[in-house]
């Protein structure tokens, strides 16, 4: 125990993973990214080393232990409204507003397993536009969610060296259980605006990962098993694709079919599990199985790597692809700063829900071009933005950082500043 040096009060020596790693108190410093390399490796090491070994060993053995450890998603969104940011407590946390959820979850902090009014009206008087949004999804539904999130905000605190107001929600609506974790965006001690680093919320999912290890041990065999299964159905780029990328024809110039899309290459399925794999990339649209021929023969969609790594990445991306109004499913990419600025039609818009929906966008397609560009808007966009002409760029503001800007085209032709 020691006293802390800013609110005096007793505090728990807290060793980090509970191996002696201590990172800095702050890390928001000009040599933030040399003590995030340490802890990195320091992370590697603990994690995802291999013990030393003969040379004549397999190298395979490695991977195995890396499968070992626990598996846990760990997202993180931010918003910039008072008005979301008290609506996500209210309504979204507490399921209020799913009328089908009858037994309504209860928040929770690092002081309540079930925060009473008191405080939550408390947090709200302390609530500011900046707030920050973390799912928090273990594999193993027998890692304890409260005991995870207050472990993973622990570890949050002192990756960053901010002291957090925030509370949680375990949700059990879905196939696997979950909690969202809300953090006000404001040091609740020092008053200080926070940014939480990128080298952070990179390192969300190893760290929640390894907190799920220590509260449970490592993944079972028939854990890693089960999750060997789920790979041919996965709608994101995995192992398996690799072996599809290793085996395929690639032809000399793509292929247009009756459909409109154009394929790359062609490739038999070696095995039934390469078969039911192909099957899934059929299903999202990103390849066509040729029943005709004996075996079957798979085509492949231009740059299908890219676009299944799209789809990991952006949940609504495939179903995008399915709705565009004027141009086919191979068309559409993602739009990013080496695009350059394009104009074009608003056809679709994502409002995200943070269940079904993991990203605000919209989808731009030119009739006249074929071009359609898929657009992370991070802000939730208007509903009347749907039909309207924009312009997209990337920008450098006044902060000397690169953004998004999209301007929506008046009637009379001039911009609108969106």
């Amino acid at each position: 125990m020691h006293k802390d040096s800013i609110t005096g009060e007793e505090v728990i020596d807290y060793d980090f993973f509970g191996k002696g790693v201590k990172p800095p108190r702050k890390t928001r410093t000009t040599d933030a990214s040399k003590e995030f390399s340490k802890l990195l490796k320091e992370l590697d090491r603990l994690f995802y080393t291999r013990p030393e070994k003969k040379k004549s060993e397999s190298f395979s053995g490695g991977r195995i232990r890396k499968a070992q450890n626990q598996l846990c998603t760990a997202k993180m969104y931010y918003g910039e409204k008072l008005k979301n940011h008290l609506e996500f407590l209210r309504n979204y946390m507490t399921q209020e507003n799913k009328k089908e959820v009858t037994e309504k979850p209860k928040l929770f902090n690092g002081t309540y397993d079930e925060v009473p009014e008191e405080e939550i009206e408390k947090y709200e008087s302390i609530a500011t536009d900046l707030f920050f949004k973390y799912i928090i999804s273990p594999e193993s539904q027998k890692v304890e969610l409260k005991p995870l999130v207050r472990a993973f905000v622990n570890n949050l605190e002192k990756m960053t060296g901010y002291h957090f107001s925030w509370m949680a929600a375990e949700h059990h609506n879905t196939e696997h259980a979950h909690a969202h974790l809300l953090l006000n965006g404001k040091d609740r001690i020092t008053g200080e605006e926070i940014r939480i680093p990128k080298e952070v919320i990179k390192m969300a999912r190893v760290t929640a990962g390894a907190l799920c290890t220590m509260m449970i041990g490592k993944r079972t065999r028939e854990q890693i098993e089960a999750a060997k299964k789920r790979l041919p159905a996965a709608r994101r780029y995995t192992i398996l694709d690799d072996k599809i990328l290793q085996y395929c024809r690639t032809f000399s110039s793509p292929k247009k079919e009756d459909d409109g899309n154009e394929y790359e290459s062609e490739i038999i399925a070696r095995n039934e599990e390469m078969k039911e794999r192909l099957s899934t990339l059929c299903e999202m649209g990103i390849a066509r199985c040729f029943s005709r021929h004996i075996p079957p023969v798979y085509y492949l969609e231009k740059k299908w790597a890219l676009k299944l790594k799209n789809i990991g990445r952006y949940n609504t991306f495939v179903n995008a692809r399915r709705a565009l109004r004027w141009t086919s499913a191979c068309n559409l990419k993602v739009y990013d700063r080496e695009t350059g600025p394009f104009r074009g039609v608003v056809t679709q818009r994502f409002v995200m829900d943070d269940e079904n929906v993991f990203n605000n966008a919209i989808v731009v397609e030119n009739r006249a071009t074929g071009e359609a560009y898929y657009v992370r808007t991070f802000k939730q966009s208007d509903p009347d933005i749907v039909g309207s002409v924009i312009e997209l760029s990337y920008r450098t503001n006044e902060k000397g950082k690169t953004v998004l800007h999209l301007h929506r085209m008046g009637s009379s032709g001039r911009k609108k500043n969106e």
